[in-house]
Order: structure tokens, then C-alpha cells, then sequence
């Protein structure tokens, strides 16, 4: 068992290694998530969402260590629940109205660093951290955009298969690089 920390709570989590089935498994769900977004089939991501999910980036600022966390515990880049998603998902997908998005950037997603933790109770549920590297192309421009973070997630198996309950992103950089954050990561 081992212990990872969240704000206000620590966690005993059983380590899922590399090689067996289940982490085979994940590594494939994170690994089809990242396709469905780089493809543009957001509803087909949006159906990897768990009805309770909650999507979190919380703002980071440049902090001494001695002070505590550099990520906020009340302000987000990205605040979401299954509502507020489907809603930005019909948004950029289904309208014309999504400018910041039309036509859409040409993305690419990087998931590596995958480590899994199975979490205790009824529920089949995995703490997953992975590194995420975005890159991101607009218009006709030669130069890429690039987006750098950690996430932390909560999935969970159902009937229909491994869904997203929660996500948390932590960006590598206080001030983020693109022109805008009407993508997902």
C-alpha cells in the first residue's frame, strides 16, 4: 500500500504495476481518450465521462516552496461538470458559434508517465496520474503551441467500461502559452 497525498486527504491505495491486465487496460483508455480528442469526436469523448464527473485546472502561481501549494483551491481554468461539458462539447461540435475553435486546431496529445492505484471500496475505482504534452497547430501558422501538465484522475469501470469520475489538471507553467484553452486535455 501507499499513500498519496490530495489537499485535505490521504489517501491508502493499493499500486497497480505495470504488466498486469488492468494497467494494460487504462494505459488503452487513456490512449483511445487522447484519439477521440486529437480526432475531433468530442461527443465520442464526452461518452467517456462518468455522470458525476467533476474536470478541474486549478489556477497555478509561482510560490517558495514554504508556502504552501503553487495551485489554487478556488479559482480554475476549468471548472466542470457532465452538464457543463455537454454543453461545451454541443458548443464546438455542433454550432457555429465556437469561434475560438472554428476552424478547429489541429491537436496532438502525449500521454506518458502512467501510474495506477487502485482505490479501496465497492467500486471498481483507479487513481491514475499521467504526464500530459499537447501540442497544438492553428490556421496556417508554422510554429506549434505547446501545453505541459500533470493530471490526476479518478476511473472507474461500468457496464459500458471505464469512465472518467474526476479529473484534476495541473499545468507546468503559471501563464499558459496558447491562444486559448477552448480545447480539452
Amino acid at each position: 500500500m501507499t499513500t498519496m497525498e490530495q489537499p485535505g486527504m490521504a489517501e491508502q491505495l493499493e499500486r497497480v504495476h505495470v504488466g498486469q491486465p488492468v494497467h494494460f487496460e487504462l494505459v488503452e483508455f487513456l490512449e483511445d481518450e487522447a484519439h477521440a480528442l486529437d480526432e475531433n469526436d468530442l461527443f465520442g469523448w464526452l461518452a467517456l465521462m462518468a455522470p458525476d464527473v467533476q474536470y478541474q485546472m486549478p489556477v497555478r502561481t509561482t510560490r517558495d516552496r514554504i508556502d504552501g501549494s503553487e495551485f489554487s483551491g478556488g479559482m480554475y481554468l476549468f471548472d466542470e461538470d457532465i452538464t457543463t461539458l455537454g454543453i461545451k462539447v454541443t458548443r464546438l461540435a455542433a454550432t457555429q458559434s465556437a469561434w475560438a475553435e472554428k476552424p478547429p486546431s489541429r491537436t496532438r496529445r502525449f500521454v506518458t508517465n502512467i501510474r495506477v492505484f487502485r482505490r479501496p471500496g465497492e467500486m471498481e475505482e483507479y487513481r491514475v496520474t499521467s504526464s500530459l504534452l499537447l501540442t497544438r497547430n492553428r490556421y496556417q501558422e508554422s510554429l506549434l503551441e505547446f501545453l505541459s501538465a500533470t493530471r490526476d484522475d479518478m476511473i472507474r469501470r461500468t457496464e459500458e467500461g471505464f469512465r472518467i469520475a474526476a479529473r484534476t489538471i495541473y499545468a507546468d507553467q503559471a501563464t499558459i502559452g496558447t491562444q486559448n484553452l477552448a480545447i480539452f486535455l
